[in-house]
Parts: C-alpha cells; structure tokens; sequence
C-alpha cells in the first residue's frame, strides 16, 4: 500500500492542535484541504481515525495508533532528508582514501586534520598500499573511495584529476660517478639500468617511470624488476641500475647510502586523485581543493 506521508502529517497535526481549523492554519492549507487529506488516509486505512465532537476531533484508538507510528515516521524521514542532503554535499558519510606514504606523508596529515574540522561527521580512512596494482584493485574492489596516483594510471575504469607535479630526481649508489653532482640530464644517463615495476605495469605508465624513449630518441635501459619503492632502493644500493623517482620520495627515504640527484630536462611527475569513473566519492571537491593548497605549502 502506497502511504502519503503528507496525509499522515495531516492526522498528526489535527490531533496535536485538537481542531482542524487551527491544523489547516498551521499547514498553510485550508480547512477543506484537510479535510479532504484526512478522508482519503481513512479511506487509505479502510477505519475511521478521527471523531468529532462538540468540542472538535478526537482520534479514535486506530488513529492514536496511527498517530503514534506516524510520528516516529514523519521524524525518520525527516532525518533521513537531513542526512541524504549532507551526504550529497559530501558533508557526512565515510571516505577511504588508498596512498603511498612516500607520496603524501608531506601534506595529507594537514588535509584529513582540515577535512576533519570542515565536516566533523565523515570518516576519513586512510588505506595504505605499495603498489599501483594495489590501489587500483582497492578502487575496483570497492575498498577505498579514491586513490592517489601518479598519472598516467593505464587503466580507463578511472578519473583523475591532477593535485601537485614534482619534479624527477634519480636515486644513485654513493659511489657513482654523478653522486655528487647538483643535478644531472637524461644525456648523462644514458646506458644506466632503470630499476622497477616494468614487467607488471601498463606500456603508457612504464613508458613514463622509464622515460622511454628518452628525448633523443635512444631507448632507455631496462635493470631488475622491483616491485617497491623500497625494493628499488635495494637494488640501487647494490649497484644494479638506477631509481627514477618523484622528489617526495628522496625526502621520505631516510637512505644514507644513496644519493638523489635532480633530472634538470625530464618532464615532472604529476600526482593525482582517482576515482571509480561512474562512482564519485563524498567529500571530492573538498578534498581536492585541500589537497592542492596543502600540497603545495608542504613542498
């Protein structure tokens, strides 16, 4: 059975004023109009639920029983209105949000804390992850809410929207003849072995981690397979290739044995946030907004 909720509020009004005259004023309607509310809820109800008498309406024992449940509804719904608009507005609910800590850990304490303050009623979960096949699986999966990336993340399922670039240092072994130089150019790489993921990502995405080709045309050279940052730093310290990093990871990779030198000609790493492309999270725009200013500040 189909239950108008405003033929409910009409009963629950009459009964609270005792009087349809002074309900219909309180509703803004007209004596009629509720009137003819109140004949189409008993028609709904197949009883009578009100009574009249010399000294106006009375409910009968269906409409008190009406009234009693009808007024916890009406608040539910109530309630419920208020929570859907602040869910809408990404006001409330709960946002999981994957990273690499070596990408974020100089800005994103700063935007949960303001996130927090700006809408005390949402969650924010904070999904820690190693790899980009994990937090894109924790997207798919439905295990975070967004991610950050750095683009390109290979993978169409996804929207991004771009939060800071950084700039490309590479990670040498202390002993390396460009160890101690202020920075270098790819030129000067050429012929090093690139560590990392390269068997396991997608082409476009290895193609800029390796910088393939390099600006001259000359493929770049390929060095182990590495899955993690910090396998990357292993082998690098071992003397087995090179590490091409954004600059946040030699600030977070307290590593005594190498040296980051910064890449004066290759294009910056851009970090993004993503999301599922049909299933916008709460709290994006927000979080966007936070995470470009404090991004940068941290910088």
């Amino acid at each position: 059975m189909d239950l108008n909720l405003k033929l409910v509020q009409a009963l629950v009004t009459v009964v609270e004023e005792g009087s349809i005259t002074r309900a219909a004023a309180r509703l803004h309607l007209t004596q009629q109009a509720v009137s003819g509310q109140l004949q189409q809820l008993e028609k709904q109800v197949g009883t009578t639920l009100l009574l009249r008498t010399p000294l106006g309406v009375t409910p009968s024992a269906a409409g008190r029983e009406l009234v009693k449940r009808g007024s916890r509804l009406l608040d539910q719904a109530d309630t419920m209105l208020s929570e859907v608009r602040l869910i809408g507005a990404g006001r409330t609910g709960r946002l999981r949000v994957a990273f690499k800590a070596q990408s974020t850990a100089h800005f994103m304490p700063k935007v949960v804390a303001v996130l927090k303050k700006e809408a005390p009623d949402v969650e924010v979960d904070m999904v820690s992850v190693s790899t980009l096949d994990e937090e894109l699986d924790a997207l798919a999966g439905g295990r975070a809410d967004a991610a950050f990336l750095w683009l390109p993340i290979g993978d169409d399922r996804f929207t991004a929207a771009e939060v800071l670039t950084e700039q490309r240092v590479v990670a040498l072994p202390p002993d390396h003849p460009l160890a101690d130089r202020a920075h270098v150019t790819l030129a000067e790489l050429a012929g090093e072995p690139v560590v990392g993921p390269h068997a396991v990502m997608p082409p476009d995405v290895v193609r800029c981690w390796f910088i393939d080709p390099r600006p001259d045309g000359s493929p770049a050279v390929y060095g182990p397979q590495a899955r993690t940052p910090e396998e990357c730093l292993q082998l690098v310290a071992a003397r087995r290739g090179v590490w091409i990093a954004p600059a946040s990871s030699a600030r977070y990779f307290a590593f005594p044995r190498l040296s980051w030198v910064p890449i004066t000609d290759a294009e910056p790493f851009r970090l993004a946030i993503a999301w599922p492309r049909h299933r916008q999270p709460p709290l994006l725009d927000s979080l966007l907004d936070h995470c470009r200013r404090w991004a940068h500040e941290g910088k």
